[in-house]
């Protein structure tokens, strides 16, 4: 467990701190972020990030693969796959598949009445109102006070703190950013926008 709460904080710290490739053509919009990850020091995989804008919609790909190894033993392997529609800043659908070292998980859903229907392995249920999900990539998450875990499926809560403005060093460039910190289940992770 403390792999996965290490490898989650240094890939949301990082994940932000990224500029943004932007190609725009008759008011769409394509962003990608692709991430080395590392567990200390060590290369452990990639996180990708493809986000489609038209208008107020969004369709999000996200991919991410870790591979964790103890002197050429594997100790840990991780691999998610998720696609996610948005409209005006709330989910509109996601379907994700994760591999958590043999753990397997999924989250479907749809829409229902004024919410959003969930399907995962431990059953359905429905929520109300705007959903969003840890979509690192959006500030907007700032705002809310219960998160779907796209791996579980769980409506998390979580608790926003606005650390200030500093200074975050990434690839020998430094840049100026706002920090904050999401604590959700006892694991902060760091966030700079």
């Amino acid at each position: 467990m403390k792999i996965k709460q290490n490898m989650l904080a240094v890939l949301c710290s990082m994940l932000l701190a990224a500029p943004f490739s932007a190609s725009w053509a008759s008011g769409k919009s394509e962003e990608k972020l692709d991430f080395n990850v590392y567990l200390d020091d060590k290369f452990i995989g990639h996180h990708r990030v493809q986000i489609s804008r038209d208008e107020d919609n969004k369709s999000v790909l996200t991919t991410a693969d870790f591979d964790v190894r103890f002197m050429f033993i594997p100790v840990y392997s991780y691999n998610h796959e998720s696609r996610e529609n948005w409209r005006n800043g709330c989910l509109r659908t996601i379907q994700t598949a994760t591999d958590d070292n043999g753990d397997e998980y999924y989250v479907k859903t749809s829409r229902a009445n004024q919410g959003l229907a969930i399907e995962t392995r431990e059953g359905s249920r429905t929520i109300d109102g705007c959903v969003r999900t840890f979509a690192y990539w959006d500030p907007q998450l700032l705002k809310s006070e219960r998160l779907l875990n796209t791996q579980t499926g769980k409506y998390e809560k979580v608790v926003v703190v606005d650390r200030g403005t500093g200074t975050l060093n990434v690839n020998d460039f430094t840049y100026q950013a706002r920090q904050f910190s999401l604590d959700v289940e006892g694991t902060t992770i760091d966030l700079w926008y």
